[in-house]
């Protein structure tokens, strides 16, 4: 077997610690996220020769990661709940409800929300990495906020 490529060795160590964050952020189950994160990685240094000529290689491994997420959720019959991401400031009721109100969300306005406002993914990275148009990511952007607003009591925030 072959050295590994340097340069994977780089995009892994940079990349690992992203994805890991941002299907945390997704599921909530810091177990089983560590382990789709590794096999994302691992699917991707398989691939690695056209993988390393993307524009942004960090996406794909992040859309097969997501797959691999909802897959392993659809096995296991649940939904992990979706977890709090780290912040500088205690929770408080207000972060608290937040969280639970996306819980509701459906899985792909879920997905969406968390990547754009918790995660900071601009729409055309989120574009990318759930393989879907960017007019698309704005419409579940859009219904996904207005969702959110219902469930918190018609807040325009």
């Amino acid at each position: 077997m072959s050295a590994p490529d340097p340069g994977f060795a780089e995009f892994f160590r940079e990349g690992l610690p992203v994805v890991t964050r941002t299907l945390t952020a997704l599921s909530g189950d810091t177990r089983v996220v560590e382990d789709i994160a590794q096999d994302a990685f691992v699917i991707a240094q398989h691939r690695w020769n056209d993988i390393r000529a993307y524009d942004k290689p960090q996406a794909w491994v992040l859309k097969v990661a997501i797959r691999l997420m909802r897959r392993w959720q659809q096995r296991h019959g649940h939904e992990t709940p979706l977890a709090e991401v780290p912040v500088a400031v205690q929770p408080t009721p207000d972060v608290e409800a937040l969280h639970s109100a996306l819980r509701e969300l459906s899985p792909r306005h879920r997905e969406t929300v968390a990547l754009h406002h918790l995660l900071g993914y601009s729409v055309s990275e989120i574009a990318a990495v759930l393989t879907v148009g960017e007019s698309t990511v704005r419409t579940h952007l859009t219904r996904g906020r207005a969702e959110l607003r219902r469930i918190l009591g018609g807040s325009d925030e």
